[in-house]
C-alpha cells in the first residue's frame, strides 16, 4: 500500500465492465496477497450492473489500498491505460475482472525482481509466471511458458527471447499482459505504439514493445494466475470485427519492429500468418442464424481476397503442426465453397464432441 512518503512497489490494475458475477473473487484474491506493498486500482469502464457500486464499496472498506476510477465505456485497453495513469507503483500487474490470482503471486513474483542498493526496483524488468485455465464443466488445465525457468539478461535475453518473440506457431512466451509483473516504464514509454481500438489480441500490441525494451526477464513455471474460460467471450465466439483488429494489429507490429530493430518485417508476417489463420477459424465457426454457413463461405472468400496469404505463408519456412491450423491453411490456400463447407463441418463435429 502507498503511504505519504513512499510509493507502492506494485500497482494492480483491474478493468471492470459488468463484472458483478466475478468481481468479488478477483478483488478478494488480490486483497488477500501475502505481499502487502501494493495498491489496487479498479477502473469501472461504464458498467451497467452493480460493478460500479461494488468498486466503491471496496474503496471505502480498504482506504489507502483500493482506489477507483469511474469512466465512460471505452474498451479494455483504454480502461487499463487510464488505470496505469492513475497508479503510482514501480511495477504494474494486470488482472481481468473474471479471473483471479493465487494469494502468493505478488510475494513470489516481487521476490524475483532485482533491486538497487537503496531498495528501489531496478527499471526494465518483466517477471512472467505460469497459469491455469479454469472451466465450469471440467478440471482446471495448467499452462506454462515454453522457455526454461530462469533469468534472461544480456545475450541470452537477446537471442532466446527477443529474436524469437514472433513468428512461432507455439509462442515461446505468452503475450498476455496478465501473468506478468512489468516495470511501469516498459509500458509508459511505449504508449505511442498502442492502438486502443484493437479489441482482439490487443495484448500483443501491449507487451511486444515491452519485451523488446526489457533489460531483464524472469521466467517462472509457478502457476499463479487463473484464467476463467468463458465460452461467450470475444476470443471464443464469432467476432465480425476480427479481421479489422488483425489489420490494425499488423500495422502496429510493423511500426514497432521498424522503430525498435531486433526483429524484421518477415518476423511480423510470420506472426500474422497464425493471426490470420485464427481470423479464418473464427469466421468458419460462426453460428449467427440459419444462414450462417452461407455467410461463412462469403466472409471467408472475401477475407482471403483481401489478404495476401501467399506472402504470409511464404514467410514461414517451417511446417504447420497444429491440426486445426493445417485445416484452416487448406482453406486459405484455395478458398472454394466446397473446402470451406467441408472444414466447417469438421469443426462443427469436433465442437459437438468436445
Amino acid at each position: 500500500m502507498e503511504t505519504a512518503d513512499k510509493k507502492p512497489t506494485v500497482s494492480v490494475i483491474i478493468p471492470v465492465y459488468n463484472g458483478e458475477a466475478t468481481l468479488k473473487r478477483a478483488v478478494d484474491s488480490v486483497l488477500a496477497q501475502t505481499f502487502r506493498d501494493f495498491e489496487l486500482i479498479l477502473v469501472d469502464d461504464g458498467s451497467k450492473d452493480r460493478s460500479s457500486a461494488m468498486c466503491d464499496e471496496y474503496a471505502e472498506q480498504n482506504p489507502g489500498i483500493v482506489r477507483v476510477m469511474h469512466k465512460e465505456n471505452g474498451g479494455l485497453m483504454r480502461a487499463w491505460m487510464d488505470g496505469m495513469r492513475m497508479s503510482a507503483g514501480s511495477c504494474l500487474c494486470f488482472v481481468d475482472c473474471d479471473d483471479w490470482v493465487d494469494v502468493r503471486m505478488l510475494e513470489k513474483m516481487s521476490a524475483a525482481l532485482a533491486y538497487g542498493e537503496d531498495g528501489s526496483v531496478l527499471p526494465g524488468q518483466m517477471i512472467c509466471c505460469s497459469w491455469y485455465f479454469e472451466y465450469s464443466n471440467k478440471p482446471a488445465v495448467a499452462g506454462k511458458n515454453n522457455l526454461p525457468e530462469g533469468v534472461y539478461e544480456g545475450e541470452r535475453l537477446e537471442t532466446e527471447i527477443k529474436k524469437e518473440l514472433m513468428g512461432h506457431e507455439t509462442r515461446r512466451i505468452p503475450y498476455s499482459r496478465c501473468i506478468k509483473l512489468i516495470s511501469r516504464e516498459l509500458i509508459e514509454n511505449n504508449v505511442s505504439f498502442l492502438n486502443p481500438d484493437i479489441r482482439l489480441a490487443e495484448d500483443a500490441n501491449t507487451t511486444i514493445p515491452a519485451f523488446l525494451d526489457a533489460d531483464r526477464i524472469v521466467v517462472m513455471q509457478d502457476p499463479f494466475y487463473h484464467y476463467l474460460f468463458v465460452e461467450k467471450s470475444m476470443v471464443h465466439t464469432y467476432s465480425p470485427g476480427a479481421y479489422d483488429d488483425y489489420v490494425m494489429l499488423k500495422k502496429q507490429l510493423l511500426k514497432i519492429v521498424r522503430q525498435k530493430g531486433i526483429l524484421t518485417e518477415t518476423d511480423v508476417y510470420r506472426e500474422c500468418l497464425f493471426m490470420f489463420l485464427y481470423v479464418i477459424k473464427n469466421a468458419i465457426r460462426r453460428k449467427d442464424g440459419p444462414h450462417a454457413g452461407k455467410k461463412a463461405v462469403e466472409r471467408i472468400q472475401t477475407l482471403c481476397g483481401k489478404e495476401d496469404y501467399n506472402t504470409l505463408i511464404s514467410s514461414f519456412n517451417g511446417k504447420i503442426q497444429d491440426p486445426a491450423n493445417r485445416l484452416i491453411a487448406f482453406v486459405c490456400d484455395k478458398p472454394t465453397a466446397f473446402r470451406i463447407r467441408l472444414i466447417r463441418l469438421i469443426f462443427m463435429i469436433y465442437d459437438l464432441r468436445r
